[in-house]
């Protein structure tokens, strides 16, 4: 299948999407006599999300809207670091969509409620293996239903490469180097950031060694004048604009970028020292306000159809077994835009309790050198 093909798949199953929204909407809007739900008062239901960027189609909001009658108020963050702070503050999200490693470390903080599956009947839908994957940092799977997952690698112009002529990366040593200067992004999600440099050195992308991690520091002050920004969601889009010409990146926003940019111009490399990958899953929060409609949403994410619009929407690896996902995610193999050389070497992201401030200090001092 070609890029065009596959633009134009997605363009059609978007379209489709919302086909079958309506459908799902007017069946709704039927059965329950045209009506939304409210509470006994005549109040109108309402959940509050908080979930990243990009990470939801908003005809899944607006279809559960319309089915339910509960009102979606939704805040978006960048990076996992930010979420924890702001419900320890007190802020009262009803759902979370935090990674792996993250929810781990809430539930050392107790910030998390159990989640009751006898009201998530679509968990049936959720891949097996991915849920005792997860289980790593959620034991029993109690408190987390998984949305996505991903890995992460390094991602390239080829044409400007060229121009520039530099080889094409195999390695994290690759993201070092002084020519580089001025087309080079980073992560400025401080996991993904030291992910690069832990691996390039074979230490652990979980490592809580303050040796190692400032090792780490150290390189990439040193290359802080070949960078152009650090970042994260705007990574995708500077990419595709032709501002960057490589930069480590999420594979699901490799995805984005190869469906409006076509995999001739792209390429997506998992260097040979591995890397890391993780889940995103939801969550509730301890002082959530609305956990019925909590389970009503978190189930809802978890329905073949919604499964399928979200992920042609934001192009991660879906783990919901009746949504196929072969046209999006393993378009870039087909194509030759990607590239694996890491013999099959992943490691899932985990807590690192107090550790996380060696690696907060020491992006502290990148930014300040």
């Amino acid at each position: 299948m070609c890029i065009k093909e596959g633009k134009e798949l997605k363009r059609m199953s978007k379209v489709l999407a919302v086909i079958v929204s309506s459908i799902l909407i007017a069946m709704s809007l039927v059965s329950c006599g045209g009506s939304n739900t409210a509470s006994s008062s005549g109040k109108k239901s309402e959940i509050y999300i908080l979930n990243f960027g990009d990470y939801m189609a908003e005809e899944a909001i607006q279809v559960f809207e319309k089915e339910t009658g509960i009102i979606v108020h939704q805040d978006l963050f960048e990076a996992n670091e930010e979420v924890i702070p702001v419900i320890e503050s007190g802020a009262k999200y009803d759902v979370i969509c935090i990674s792996d490693y993250c929810i781990e470390r809430m539930l050392a903080r107790d910030l998390l409620q159990p989640i009751d599956t006898s009201k998530i009947p679509n968990l049936s839908n959720i891949n097996k293996g991915k849920l005792e994957l997860l289980s790593v940092c959620d034991p029993g799977n109690k408190y987390a239903v998984p949305y996505f997952c991903g890995s992460m690698g390094i991602f390239f112009n080829k044409t400007k490469l060229n121009q520039m002529k530099v080889e094409y990366p195999t390695s994290w040593a690759d993201l070092f180097n002084p020519e580089l200067k001025g087309e080079l992004l980073m992560q400025s999600s401080v996991r993904d950031l030291y992910t690069v440099a832990l691996k390039m050195h074979g230490f652990s992308v979980n490592s809580t060694n303050k040796e190692e991690l400032d090792i780490c520091t150290e390189d990439f002050i040193k290359q802080k004048p070949y960078v152009q920004g650090y970042m994260t969601d705007q990574i995708k889009e500077k990419m595709l604009s032709g501002e960057a010409a490589i930069a480590p990146i999420t594979s699901g926003d490799v995805q984005y970028v190869y469906l409006e940019g076509g995999s001739d111009e792209y390429c997506f490399v998992v260097p040979k020292e591995g890397t890391q990958m993780f889940i995103d899953a939801w969550c509730i929060p301890k002082n959530a306000e609305h956990v019925d409609s909590a389970h009503k949403f978190i189930d809802y994410m978890c329905r073949e159809d919604v499964a399928k619009l979200n992920a042609e929407y934001v192009g991660y690896e879906t783990v919901n077994d009746k949504t196929p996902d072969e046209e999006f995610l393993f378009m870039k193999q087909k194509e030759g835009a990607f590239v694996d050389y890491s013999n099959g070497n992943y490691e899932l992201e985990r807590d690192v309790a107090d550790a996380i401030r060696y690696y907060t200090d020491g992006y502290n001092r990148i930014k300040a050198s």
